[in-house]
């Protein structure tokens, strides 16, 4: 039994159809994490559903004042020119591989009900200062295909060691729910919040891909330092609650 719920906003009861997705969590340099979270503090969007799983960290956040459980957020949003995308982000994934399975799989099931144009998952992979290129990876022939016939070739080598945790099961099972998937792999140096990384990324993603983000540098570098704020309060608050201090001698008496 797949332990994944989800929380349906303003009466709403499934993905809207025919749409491309665009889905990243936080990972290596974030990279991911600041397109999506920048395209919707950048233009007009409406979270629809979260998506929760007793396996996610036990630490629920404050969110415009109120507190949130630990989830991940679809929201629609609207891009110039009037394209609506639907992106898929969140604090953190469940701790185990279970969880992230069960996850993967009703995100996927999710989108091949709605019968998904595209799933886009952006990442990055860690490597040294000067490698610097964005790999397309597939995990389907007709996907590659198709966007070999775009003139964008996918990698056969890259990344090398592949791919692990929600990224990599996304990707990997899309084939085997009907979902055409593609992975954008940036290489970084691995900085907590690689903005510059982030940045390139968003540039391939319009000019490879078609897809007009129309991220401002500015938002950008905001929504990065809001990530590193709260990167640097969930490490140590989740710290606390995982690993508590010893009491001290006073307690036991």
């Amino acid at each position: 039994m797949n332990r994944t719920e989800i929380h349906w906003m303003d009466g709403a009861n499934s993905l809207p159809d025919g749409m491309v997705y665009i889905e990243a969590l936080p990972g290596v340099g974030n990279v991911g994490k600041i397109i999506v979270d920048a395209l919707i503090e950048e233009h007009e969007s409406e979270c629809i559903a979260w998506i929760m799983h007793p396996d996610f960290p036990p630490h629920s956040t404050m969110k415009d004042g109120l507190l949130r459980p630990p989830r991940i957020e679809i929201h629609q949003v609207l891009l110039p020119m009037g394209l609506p995308v639907i992106v898929l982000t969140g604090d953190s994934q469940p701790l185990t591989p279970t969880g992230q399975y069960e996850v993967a799989d009703k995100i996927l099931n999710m989108l091949d009900d709605a019968d998904s144009e595209l799933l886009l998952i952006l990442v990055g992979l860690q490597a040294d200062v000067e490698d610097r290129s964005i790999h397309l990876v597939c995990s389907d022939a007709d996907t590659r295909d198709a966007f070999a016939e775009r003139g964008v070739t996918a990698s056969t080598t890259a990344p090398e060691a592949g791919m692990i945790g929600m990224a990599g099961l996304l990707a990997g099972m899309a084939p085997l729910r009907s979902v055409p998937a593609a992975c954008a792999v940036a290489e970084t140096l691995g900085s907590t919040v690689d903005v510059i990384t982030g940045q390139r990324l968003a540039t391939w993603v319009e000019e490879k891909l078609g897809i007009a983000l129309d991220i401002s540098i500015d938002t950008t570098e905001s929504t990065a330092e809001r990530i590193r704020r709260e990167i640097a309060l969930d490490t140590s608050e989740l710290d606390s609650l995982l690993n508590p201090p010893e009491p001290s001698p006073e307690f036991y008496v």
